[in-house]
């Protein structure tokens, strides 16, 4: 058997990742794939790509990195702190940036950022102190790519631009930019309904606030691909785009809107200020405090709030006597509060649940001059 030249050997393996790699991420890249590698931008990295990696841990074994980057500049992130009595596994999800002054990759979009990376190689990275400094080590601190690997899931509530024509359903994740199909099961038919009564022209992306996951699944033809699907949907915002929800809003010292009580919409009542919520932040060593109203009394109470639990407690409120529909609607803020054990904020969107998961309450976040 005549041996294969080395020459030859390396085109094949370069041609054989190029071709897992678009299949894995076949949604994510417009077009067909060309037939030679397309120049590398700026940033040097052969995207999209995972990364993958074992980083040191002061406090347990070490800590599974895997980081999904798109060329749209969105970012899945999933990190497990292996070796601890209790798992701990946090996935988040956003937009990454290059330092103009540094070349780092910046990951900015995440509770415990921002993360700073630099590029070692066109699959490789490398972690980088808080500060942006290098760590000087002989651990372990590097990701690299690995066609073939999965993209990271990521669930929960996702605010996107979602559009359909001809039974192909498409959202675009405002927090990362990632575009994939939506699969036609779960709550999709309601979603569908709710898209075609609220769009402008066939077509026309509308703003969409859903819970579900994106995750790989078998679409109709072709390999596993990324597609979100839709467990409930949320609220639809014909008015708005993904440019005001590309940012996550803040729970804490936002204007929050009462937007929706259970599967009630709250309609504004003339010459009353509309319910609303605010958080305050904690002030002389207290803890977060909460001042709302339905229109006529003012509501004020502690809060308790972790990554995703929340509890509204020592509600006060002032005395006033309220006409109909405020005296009803009141009434059901206030127990709508204390009812309330979780929350979640998607874009714009703070939603609250029981804790049957069942959303209690829906809010919009308002800026005000």
């Amino acid at each position: 058997m005549t041996p294969i030249p080395r020459r030859a050997t390396a085109t094949l393996r370069t041609t054989l990742h190029a071709t897992l790699r678009g299949a894995l991420f076949a949604t994510l890249a417009a077009g067909a794939a060309p037939a030679e590698d397309p120049p590398r931008p700026a940033h040097g990295l052969h995207l999209p790509a995972s990364f993958t990696g074992t980083l040191p841990c002061a406090d347990c074994a070490g800590i599974a990195h895997q980081l999904d980057l798109f060329p749209g500049q969105g970012f899945h992130l999933r990190r497990d702190w292996m070796g601890r009595d209790a798992p701990l596994a946090q996935t988040d999800r956003g937009r990454w940036h290059l330092d103009p002054a540094t070349g780092a990759l910046v990951l900015a979009d995440i509770p415990d950022g921002p993360i700073r990376w630099q590029v070692t190689g066109p699959d490789s990275l490398r972690l980088l102190a808080q500060d942006g400094s290098p760590i000087l080590s002989d651990l372990p601190y590097d990701l690299t790519a690995d066609a073939g690997v999965d993209p990271v899931p990521v669930a929960g509530a996702m605010t996107g631009a979602f559009t359909y024509l001809a039974d192909a359903a498409l959202f675009e994740d405002c927090r990362t930019g990632l575009r994939v199909p939506v699969a036609m099961e779960g709550d999709y038919l309601t979603l569908e309904r709710a898209y075609l009564d609220a769009r402008a022209e066939p077509a026309a992306p509308v703003l969409v606030t859903v819970q579900g996951d994106i995750a790989l699944r078998p679409p109709m033809e072709g390999p596993d691909r990324p597609i979100l699907r839709v467990d409930r949907l949320h609220g639809l915002w014909p008015d708005e785009t993904c440019d005001r929800n590309r940012a996550q809003a803040e729970l804490v010292n936002t204007y929050w809107r009462l937007d929706r009580l259970g599967d009630t919409p709250v309609a504004p009542v003339p010459d009353a200020t509309e319910p609303h919520m605010v958080l305050l932040p904690p002030a002389q060593g207290g803890g977060i405090r909460v001042a709302a109203t339905a229109g006529c009394n003012r509501m004020m109470g502690g809060v308790e709030a972790g990554a995703t639990s929340v509890a509204f407690s020592q509600m006060a409120m002032t005395m006033m006597a309220c006409p109909p529909p405020l005296d009803t609607l009141e009434r059901d803020f206030a127990d709508t509060l204390e009812r309330s054990r979780g929350w979640q904020v998607a874009g714009q969107t703070l939603i609250l649940t029981d804790e049957f998961d069942a959303v209690t309450a829906l809010f919009r976040a308002v800026y005000l001059p």
